[in-house]
């Protein structure tokens, strides 16, 4: 059975679902709530199934109307990728750059080394998302993004997973810090009312010896674009990748970078799709990506990050 039904349709239900009910949807779309009424039904009989439950006094999607909606996400998502397309073609010549990035490269790395790229390669429109690697590797592999900047990798024939550097981890401190004078920091000295713990929206655990850190606890947590200003305001430290702690640094002055004691590291990869994978892209972008790090191993960062 073929079943035809038209996007406008579409986005009508699944504005319906979000609101949970005609009246706010055709408030939401600026439609009468018998045009919203009409479209669900002609939806229906478009693709030959009860979208939703009438016996209640709210309407709830059958299982045929959860699956559809699932997939109407998608669908409406991709013809805004398709229409932002189109108009970067229309208005600069070429389609914009997509980029999905971990929060752990995303402070000012990943936005230096783009613009690094964009400068040696012409400017074209681009765009960041942060999203944990885990999201990065699904942006990649569903075309919301061209690239992933992530720590995460799998076995699969779709994507392709290159390293491009490694980066230890680091003690991020505020300058009146017990231990921020140190020239390297033990996991095991960081007193734990101090500690502020990072939540890496990586779901990815440092390589190395992570045996103290594991130990480490704390009643303070921050995500990565916050971590910086709870650490300030607690007068406290923290541990982050040697990127991070780079661009961290040089943004607070309070607050200073030290090694740690023992040896721990993220290795970071460039996700690419591999049907669609552009070689001369991919390499320019591998250069810029290298070459941006490669400025920040200065100082106290020139043993805590590598290329690969």
């Amino acid at each position: 059975m073929k079943r035809n039904f038209n996007i406008h349709d579409l986005r009508i239900f699944y504005a319906v679902v979000m609101t949970g009910s005609t009246r706010q949807a055709a408030l939401a779309m600026h439609l009468t709530q018998p045009a919203i009424s009409h479209a669900i039904s002609r939806l229906e009989s478009a693709t030959g199934v009860q979208l939703f439950d009438r016996s209640h006094k709210t309407l709830r999607p059958t299982e045929a109307g959860q699956y559809l909606y699932s997939e109407a996400k998608f669908v409406l998502d991709e013809l805004v990728r398709i229409d932002e397309a189109l108009h970067s073609i229309e208005q600069f010549g070429g389609r914009g750059l997509r980029i999905a990035s971990s929060p752990a490269l995303a402070l000012g790395y990943a936005p230096d080394a783009v613009r690094r790229y964009l400068d040696i390669n012409g400017t074209r429109p681009f765009s960041i998302d942060v999203e944990s690697s885990m999201q990065v590797i699904s942006a990649v592999e569903t075309m919301r993004a061209d690239f992933g900047l992530g720590a995460v990798g799998r076995d699969s024939t779709r994507l392709t997973f290159t390293p491009f550097l490694r980066a230890d981890v680091m003690a991020i401190a505020h300058r009146e810090h017990p231990l921020a004078g140190r020239e390297t920091i033990s996991v095991l000295d960081i007193p734990p009312d101090t500690y502020v713990k990072p939540l890496w929206s990586d779901y990815v655990v440092a390589q190395g010896d992570i045996a103290d850190s594991l130990l480490l606890r704390s009643g303070m947590q921050a995500h990565m674009s916050l971590l910086p200003g709870t650490v300030r305001a607690v007068k406290g430290i923290s541990l982050v990748n040697a990127l991070s702690a780079s661009d961290i640094v040089a943004s607070f002055p309070d607050l200073v970078a030290v090694p740690l004691a023992s040896r721990q590291w993220f290795d970071f990869l460039l996700i690419t799709r591999a049907e669609s994978r552009n070689n001369e892209l991919t390499g320019r972008l591998l250069d810029a990506l290298r070459s941006t790090a490669q400025a920040r191993r200065q100082g106290v960062y020139a043993e805590t990050i590598a290329l690969l």
